[in-house]
Order: structure tokens, then C-alpha cells, then sequence
């Protein structure tokens, strides 16, 4: 039984082929891509159209590179076989083997020679190839003059001779016995060598001397050329300074008018100056002036933003408070929807009805009594109450469940408005009103009524600043996103994840909407649970360009605006 285990041991062993690496350089395929000496196509990789790259097979007998079968299933899903024949089967990476037979035979495949087309008409086994380089004599190698400058490749055969003839070849100076190129000696020696004897260069007629001495030669050289002290008036002489003192005597007149021009040109040029001081003295009280005014400006301007700062925070204070407004109007729409608060409404109110109608028959009956009684009835003179301060009584408390129930209408009105679908379809009507006055800064946003994503879920609103705000402001139309502090926030997820999507809905039925989406940044504090009635808002500045919204009457339409804001629910759980 031991016996049997083992060999069933060994035969799974054998049917559980898997790549591993050779063990040993002979099964690699050689490097580069050589030209072949005529190749048979089931050496060819049908993935890179390339002789096979260390070849493996697949299990349905066909060969490939192991590097494009890397690439091929590097997703680790079953792929087809490349092959597409009628028993081809499905690939995977463990089923692929190392084909160790076919790497031998490419190995032995005959190539040319790297350097064909240099000279070489040497064809060998691939496998010799890489060694053969090392000796071709067609090898391009670099000049060993390449430091030197020389960029030329020589082959191998050729380094010789090259090295005689190269133009970059070190030669020592004669002079100074630095090393140059020979293609630069003569440069060397004409201009930087310090050490060539060079003659004097204003004629002198000393011996030359080295050129690092001739530097110190030329500042005390007789030859040397000096300038006349009337250069700076005009005189042009340069000469020896042997020659200078007898031109000076010679050229006094001429000295004198030269020295008489300029000062006319200096006193010309002073006015010049005195001129341009005057009228820049001029400028300088205009900038003043333009300074002042500029100043003035600012001064209005601050004055002008700190009373717009003063409105804005107003603004922001009756907005507070339009809110609490809002969220306590939405409490008591909840606490009005409930069936049994309706039931006694419309109790209340029938009673109230009923009682106004007793209270006129009551007050029509005595009405009859006084016209035909004089006020006293068959009795006598019995006392009649006042029916008139009951009358007011009734109608007071019929005015009031008036109110109650037109309270109650509006209140309906909002809640068969309100979506628990995460789906907001918000109609702005007056868009030119509004614009005007977002322009104006008189209401620069506007807010849509709540919406929640289920029943219990997050409750949002939509910001829309229809002459835009940040980068948008002035030539956009922007749109945001706001999640207000709701009654379930204690039993919801935060921060809030849901994508959101902004919709402007085309008017005439060709559904070319103008959209746009978004996903919170979980970071972000317009995301977290709200500590206030509402988050700051976060969405679209650049939403759509006022040129593109006011072009046509595909989206204003009567002077309305219908926006449509959608909430991905996926993946929120019910509570």
C-alpha cells in the first residue's frame, strides 16, 4: 500500500506542471533580436509576430513568448488561445509550460551576423552570436581618442589605423608641453599658449618675448597708444606718447573750439534738462492730484464694501432665521400630516360651523321676536341676552379656524411637494428677476425646498447662484449641493458619500439635458454631520456658461427654469 501511495504521490507530482525558471543559462532564449537566415513559422510568437522569447506551450499543444503570455493573462482571468483553431482551449497561467525543447532548437536557429550591413558576412547559431561580437572585426567600438573629443565609431579591425589618423590624437606643446588635440595645436599656439615668444604688438622692435611676459611688456611699451586729454571734447588723436605732447602744441585752436562746442552743447543740454525738470514737476502734481483722487476711491470703496459686508451679514442672519422658519413650518407639516390631527381639524371645524349656523337661526329668531314685541316677549319683559357679543364670539372663532385650515392647505401644498427618493425637481420661475437681482447682490442665491434620500434618511437641499459665485461669477451659472441637519442624523452614516448628480432639463422634449456629477470628499466638512441647520455648500461654480443656458429656449422657457438634482441611494441601508 506504501508503494502504491508513493507512486500515486509521484504522478501527481507530474501532472501539475507549473513555469519556473530554467535552471541554467543553455535554456534562455539569446538577447537582441538578430536577422534570421530564413525561420520556420512555428518559431514565430503569433501575440508579437517575433521568433519565440523563451518559449512556453499552452495545453492545447501551441507556443508562445513567456513574456506575452505574462502580458496576456496578467488580469488572472481565462483567456482564449490566441491561435483561434477548432480545439484551441481556454489559457491559464497554470497550465502553461516551459517548452525546453523548442528553446534548444531556437538557440540552434542560423542568423547573420549585428554587422551585415557593415561588412560582416559571417552567419552562425544564434547562440554563438553574442560571443562572436566580442571578436567581429565589424564591431563599432569608441575612438579611445573619445575623451578627447572624437565621436566617431571605428570597428574593431580598424582602431589602428584609425588611432594614427585621428584628428583628435594628444600632442604635447612644444612650448609649454601642455597636451592638445591636434586638430586645435595651431589654435592653442595662436591665442591661450603662454609660454611662444610673441613680438610686441605696437612695433616696439624688442625681441619677442613669452606671452604671459608681453602683458607686462605693453603697459610700460613707448609705442604704446595714448589718447589726447581733449578725447572727452571731441579730439580723435591716438599715438605714442612720444607724439602726443607735439600734437597738443599744434592743435591748441582746434582744442579750444572743440572745448568752446561742448560747453554749448552742455549749457544746451541744461536747459534741455531744466526744461524736462519743469515739466516733470508738472506731472508730479497731476500724479498727486490723480493720487488723491485714487485715494478718495478707495476710501469710497472700502466704505462701500464695508456697508455691503454690513447687508451680507444681515443677509446671512434673515437667512438663519428664514431657515428655523423653514424647519419649524416642515415640523409642523409632520406633526399636520398625521391622520389622527386631520380627523380633529375637520371635527373642530364642522363643530365650528355647526355652531356659527345655531348662532344665526338663534339670532334671526330674536330678530323676528323684537321687530313683532318691541323687545319683550309673550311672557313679559323677561331679559334677552345680548346675541350680538355671542355673534362676535362665533365669528372670532370661525376666523380662526379659517386660518387654521388655510395654514394647513399651504402646509399640504409644501409636503406633496417633498421626495424621500433622493430626487429633487426644482422649478425657478422669474429667472430674469432673480438674475437681475443675483447681479444687483440684492439676493445672489436662492435655495430649493428639502429633500431626503428615504423617509428616514439624509435630508439636502440644492444652493443655485444664478449670476454664479467663485470662478463662475459673472459668466456662469452655478449650482450646489447642501446637507442639512435632519431628525434621523443620529442613526445615519457620516460622513455623507452618495454621488450626486445636477441636471438642467431641456424644455423641448430633445432630452439634451446639461448635467454634471460629483462625489463628497469624505474629508471635507460639507460632508460631515451637520452641527448647524446646514452645511457649507459644495458643487458646480463652472456648471454651464450664461451664453450656453440663455441662447435658446431649449432650458429657459417662460421665463423658468427647471433643475433636476439626483442622489445615488445605492448601498444605503433602510433603518
Amino acid at each position: 500500500i506504501k508503494v502504491i501511495a508513493g507512486l500515486v504521490v509521484i504522478y501527481t507530482l507530474m501532472l501539475t506542471p507549473q513555469i519556473t525558471p530554467p535552471s541554467s543559462l543553455s535554456s534562455q532564449t539569446p538577447p537582441g533580436h538578430p536577422e534570421f537566415v530564413g525561420v520556420d513559422s512555428k518559431y514565430v510568437c503569433v501575440l508579437c509576430n517575433n521568433v519565440l522569447q523563451d518559449a512556453v506551450q499552452t495545453q492545447c499543444g501551441h507556443r508562445l513568448c513567456q513574456p506575452c503570455v505574462d502580458t496576456y493573462l496578467q488580469d488572472g482571468q481565462p483567456r482564449p488561445c490566441p491561435y483561434q483553431e477548432e480545439f484551441c482551449e481556454m489559457l491559464q497561467a497554470d497550465q502553461i509550460l516551459r517548452d525546453a525543447s523548442a528553446r534548444r532548437e531556437i538557440r540552434q536557429l542560423p542568423v547573420y551576423c549585428s554587422n551585415k550591413s557593415r561588412g560582416c558576412q559571417k552567419t552562425l547559431k544564434w547562440k554563438e552570436l553574442e560571443k562572436h561580437l566580442t571578436e567581429c572585426w565589424f564591431e563599432p567600438l569608441p575612438c579611445p581618442y573619445k575623451d578627447w573629443g572624437c565621436q566617431e565609431p571605428v570597428p574593431r579591425g580598424s582602431l589602428t589605423d584609425h588611432r594614427q589618423t585621428c584628428q583628435y590624437t594628444p600632442i604635447n606643446c612644444l612650448f609649454c608641453e601642455e597636451q592638445v588635440p591636434k586638430l586645435s595645436l595651431e589654435t592653442h599656439k595662436n591665442e591661450t599658449c603662454n609660454k611662444i615668444p610673441i613680438p610686441c604688438p605696437f612695433g616696439c622692435g624688442i625681441d619677442p618675448v613669452p606671452r604671459n611676459e608681453m602683458y607686462t611688456h605693453q603697459e610700460s611699451c613707448p609705442k604704446q597708444p595714448v589718447v589726447c586729454k581733449f578725447a572727452s571734447v571731441g579730439c580723435t588723436f591716438q599715438g605714442p606718447a612720444e607724439e602726443l605732447e607735439l600734437h597738443e602744441r599744434q592743435n591748441t585752436e582746434e582744442h579750444i573750439q572743440q572745448a568752446t562746442l561742448k560747453m554749448a552743447d552742455v549749457d544746451l543740454y541744461r536747459i534741455d534738462i531744466r526744461k524736462e525738470v519743469q515739466e516733470l514737476s508738472v506731472h508730479r502734481q497731476d500724479a498727486r492730484q490723480k493720487v488723491n483722487d485714487i485715494k478718495k476711491e478707495i476710501q469710497d470703496i472700502k466704505n462701500m464694501l464695508d456697508d455691503v459686508r454690513r447687508q451680507d451679514r444681515k443677509r446671512k442672519i434673515d437667512m438663519v432665521d428664514l431657515t428655523e422658519r423653514i424647519i419649524r413650518v416642515e415640523k409642523q407639516l409632520e406633526e399636520v400630516s398625521k391622520p389622527e390631527v386631520q380627523q380633529r381639524m375637520t371635527s373642530d371645524l364642522n363643530i365650528a360651523r355647526e355652531n356659527v349656523r345655531k348662532l344665526k337661526d338663534r339670532l334671526d329668531r330674536l330678530i323676528a321676536a323684537e321687530e313683532s314685541g318691541g323687545g319683550a316677549t309673550a311672557v313679559g319683559t323677561v331679559e334677552i341676552p345680548d346675541p350680538f357679543a355671542d355673534l362676535q364670539q362665533q365669528t372670532r372663532q370661525l376666523g380662526l379656524q379659517e386660518a387654521r385650515l388655510s395654514e394647513l392647505d399651504i402646509r399640504f401644498q409644501i409636503l406633496e411637494t417633498l421626495n424621500y427618493e433622493g430626487v429633487l425637481i426644482w422649478k425657478i420661475t422669474n429667472y430674469r428677476r432673480r438674475k437681475q437681482d443675483a447681479v444687483s447682490g440684492t439676493a445672489v442665491s436662492i435655495y430649493s425646498s428639502p429633500f431626503f434620500t428615504s423617509r428616514y434618511g439624509y435630508k439636502m437641499c440644492s444652493r443655485a447662484y444664478l449670476n454664479g459665485d467663485g470662478m463662475g461669477k459673472g459668466t456662469h451659472f452655478s449650482i450646489f449641493f447642501v446637507v442639512m441637519q435632519g431628525e434621523y442624523d443620529a442613526l445615519l452614516s457620516w460622513p455623507f458619500r452618495q454621488k450626486v448628480t445636477f441636471m438642467i432639463l431641456d424644455q423641448n422634449g430633445n432630452r439634451r439635458h446639461l448635467s454634471d456629477s460629483f462625489r463628497p470628499d469624505p474629508d471635507s466638512s460639507s460632508f460631515k454631520r451637520p452641527l448647524a441647520e446646514m452645511n457649507i455648500a459644495s458643487g458646480c461654480p463652472l456648471f454651464v456658461s450664461h451664453s450656453i443656458l440663455e441662447s435658446s429656449d431649449n432650458y429657459i422657457k417662460d421665463d423658468c427654469l427647471f433643475v433636476k438634482v439626483m442622489v445615488d441611494t445605492t448601498g444605503l441601508n433602510p433603518i
